[in-house]
């Protein structure tokens, strides 16, 4: 599809070279004919035109090479110098039609003869020029080139100083040849407006200079974005139809990394979608903003690699001295000595009050980590299975109960069960519902070390 888009681009700046070389001589022809500077300098106009046709046809052949180890960004920069050319020659051919202009009006008489030639030829070209100046436009905002912009430029210009030209050969059929070179300042004013607007497009975007209102486009599009907690940096560098994107932003820092992927992937799909033509670069920095407590202590203790995980971790602000209680539990190596594991804790605890002021107190609990604790799925007999259906349904918020389990680990017995409670219950009532159902399993099976009560909704059955 990519390889299609070029060849199409091609395709209408070769278009244009075929009407630009049809008008310089058809124009060329009848100016000289005639001798009316008007159509002298629209051949002229059209001269430069093919030129810049010519430019365009090449600069795009070039530009849509893919890049390489030389040029890093890319080619679309050609597309960029050429229309910076083209301008160039504009107002040079400018300055001529203004001095021959002016040498008509006061120190020389040039016969314009006025046939119906000189009409059919500015008409036709007037014709070609809206037809022509129609496909570049559509080929440049379809494939976003500044070359095939320039070249449309060029042909719109065209249209303009026609009609000029078609009202100074009027003017010259009725008696006042003086209407002749004031057409040809008409078109070197609005040729030159036109090439003085090109020159300095082309120049911004050989400086990088970004598109009007896309970086606050872009930065809207990726804020709205969740997990995206700021944008810091947004650059924007156009080169041809392509347009490079480096977007710089900020996300919690304890982000998964599989997460943090999906964050990217879905940045650049979003920023694609705005700009098709873009190469898309992010970003991503870590930010402590908006972390619990808990959420700190966990980054802190990743740098100990003894410490397999935290866990439990409570606190409470104490009113005696304005700062924080915290306990937590530590899951550490089993090959490590009670001194090893209590320096460690205490190096734990030293980095957690220096790095969170606020804490200035805090308990830790010692545990070992299994890495493969052993277990065994126990088969409950009917009887059992009926008595605790029995007790559990006793409790007036429980309206079904199913999958009741028991496991037996190293740790000892859990049991499992789910239950049915009212849709409208809030989750305070259901919670009260799941712990006095833990008590009624405690009571029948004294032995069981842990309860575990999975409360659903009623209307999932």
């Amino acid at each position: 599809m990519e390889r299609v888009s070029k060849n199409q681009k091609v395709s209408i700046a070769f278009y244009s070279v075929l009407v630009g070389l049809f008008l310089t001589g058809m124009k060329a022809v009848v100016g000289i004919a005639t001798g009316s500077l008007g159509i002298i300098s629209e051949a002229l106009h059209s001269l430069l035109d093919l030129g810049a046709a010519l430019m365009t046809f090449f600069s795009v052949k070039i530009a849509t090479r893919p890049a390489d180890t030389r040029h890093q960004f890319g080619h679309g920069k050609v597309e960029n110098i050429s229309a910076l050319f083209e301008s160039l020659l504009l107002l040079i051919t400018c300055v001529w039609i203004v001095y021959e202009a002016i040498q008509r009006l006061f120190l020389k008489t040039v016969t314009v003869e006025v046939s119906i030639w000189s009409f059919i030829v500015m008409s036709a070209a007037l014709i070609l020029d809206i037809l022509i100046s129609r496909i570049l436009y559509y080929g440049a905002k379809k494939y976003g080139s500044q070359a095939l912009e320039a070249d449309a430029l060029h042909y719109s210009s065209d249209i303009f100083s026609s009609l000029v030209v078609i009202a100074g050969l009027i003017g010259v059929k009725f008696g006042l040849p003086i209407l002749d070179p004031i057409a040809a300042l008409a078109v070197a004013v609005l040729v030159s407006r036109a090439s003085i607007r090109l020159g300095k497009k082309a120049v911004d975007e050989l400086l990088d200079q970004a598109p009007s209102g896309l970086k606050e486009q872009i930065e809207a599009k990726v804020r709205s974005i969740e997990g995206v907690e700021d944008v810091s940096e947004i650059r924007l560098r156009k080169s041809g139809s392509s347009i490079f994107v480096d977007v710089v932003i900020t996300a919690g820092r304890l982000t998964p990394l599989s997460q943090t992927d999906r964050l990217t992937d879905t940045i650049e799909r979003e920023i694609k979608l705005l700009i098709p033509e873009s190469d898309v670069m992010i970003h991503v920095n870590p930010s402590p903003e908006g972390e619990s407590l808990p959420d700190k202590v966990r980054k802190i203790a990743q740098r100990f690699p003894e410490i397999k995980d935290v866990h439990n971790i409570s606190y409470y602000h104490n009113k005696e001295d304005h700062g924080y209680f915290m306990s937590f539990h530590l899951k550490l190596s089993p090959s490590l000595t009670l001194n090893q594991a209590h320096e460690l804790s205490e190096n734990l605890e030293k980095t957690v009050k220096e790095e969170l002021p606020m804490i200035n107190e805090i308990a830790s609990h010692l545990e070992t980590d299994y890495p493969s604790p052993k277990g065994e799925k126990v088969v409950l007999d009917p009887g059992t299975i009926a008595a605790l259906k029995q007790a559990i349904l006793e409790n007036r918020m429980v309206k079904g109960v199913h999958d009741i389990q028991l496991h037996v680990d190293q740790a000892g017995k859990i049991l499992s069960c789910h239950v049915l409670l009212e849709e409208n219950l809030s989750l305070e009532e259901a919670h009260r519902a799941s712990m006095e159902v833990e008590e009624q399993i405690k009571s029948l099976i004294p032995d069981v070390t842990k309860v575990v009560v999975h409360s659903e909704p009623l209307g999932v059955y």
